[in-house]
């Protein structure tokens, strides 16, 4: 069973954590590395980990087969890099990094030491994602034309001045975006040109409330994103063909509508996409399969993600 060491233990790490403990066959986290020991010691010794401060002493432990990078955004990419560099295997939690600099880099680095550089995405994994990509395959809706994609969250009332999630340099406009981007990415394929509008109009942090994004391919199709974070949860992507539609909601809902026909819903089984995330990298670490999210994508989205920033506060479109 592969050991794995986790940076960060905040609520999503915790999350990824438990999918896996003492439930999974091939893979547990051995040691979470964080600042404050103290906060991390009753769910460490729950779930049988370790905890320390010390994180080259761990890159340097033989025993610990890769590292999850889920520490603050903005330091996702100094994680990931020193583990690339001690040549253990990086699941990056999204962003993978907050420049697209900084992506390229860690892409240099997984290159240049010849070992896995992942992006921690769980909603790859779920099941009516897999469906869309079986019926496009299929070419089920023919050519492509355009996307949609919706991630609204209560999430940023939450969010107290002063925390590093509050600050813009962070997380610019459009960051709650990239829950759809990378599905955006997969479809349309490059994006070449970004152009977003943001507002801020009930947070008492200085977050945009909602940014809507219009994007451009290199192949010509037009995408749209939007994110809001002062409203009810509403997960939703929508992509459009000359031959049909298909729509996905939440982790389990799939409609797609023909051009002629009947249309079909369908509603699938709950999994946890956290435990198949962790277990696709362990998978990948042995090289038992690819990881599902090609690292030029990812390397791709943080690019986007850095553009539509750039264009929210420019107030005019950005190329890539």
């Amino acid at each position: 069973m592969l050991q794995l060491a986790i940076v960060g233990l905040g609520s999503w790490g915790k999350r990824l954590v438990a999918s896996v403990q003492g439930k999974s066959d091939k893979v547990r986290f051995a040691t979470a590395v964080v600042r404050r020991p103290e906060r991390a010691g009753e769910f460490a010794g729950k779930h049988g980990m370790t905890v320390a401060t010390d994180y080259a002493a761990v890159l340097a432990d033989p025993a610990i087969a890769g590292v999850v990078s889920c520490g603050p955004a903005h330091l996702h990419a100094a994680h990931s890099l020193a583990a690339l560099e001690a040549g253990k295997p990086v699941l990056a939690v999204k962003p993978m990094a907050t420049s697209a600099q900084d992506a390229r880099g860690l892409e240099r680095a997984a290159t240049k030491s010849g070992v896995l550089l992942a992006l921690g995405y769980n909603r790859c994994f779920f099941p009516n994602v897999a469906e869309l990509r079986r019926r496009l395959r299929a070419g089920d809706l023919g050519r492509v034309l355009h996307s949609e994609g919706n991630f609204c969250v209560d999430r940023y009332g939450e969010i107290r001045a002063g925390d590093w999630k509050a600050d813009p340099a962070h997380i610019p406009a459009g960051s709650l975006a990239d829950h759809m981007l990378y599905l955006t990415i997969e479809t349309l394929g490059p994006i070449v040109e970004v152009t977003a509008l943001a507002q801020r109009d009930v947070s008492a942090n200085p977050l945009a409330d909602s940014t809507a994004i219009l994007l451009k391919s290199a192949t010509g199709q037009s995408g749209l994103l939007t994110a809001v974070g002062v409203t009810p949860d509403f997960y939703r992507f929508h992509v459009f063909g000359d031959r049909g539609w298909a729509e996905i909601r939440g982790s389990r809902h799939f409609t797609f509508q023909p051009a002629e026909g009947e249309r079909e819903d369908i509603r699938f089984p709950e999994i946890d996409a956290e435990r198949a995330e962790v277990e696709a990298f362990a998978d990948a670490i042995e090289g038992r399969a690819d990881f599902p999210v090609p690292v030029a994508d990812a390397v791709h989205g943080v690019a986007v993600m850095e553009a539509m920033g750039r264009s929210a506060l420019a107030g005019a479109t950005v190329k890539i």
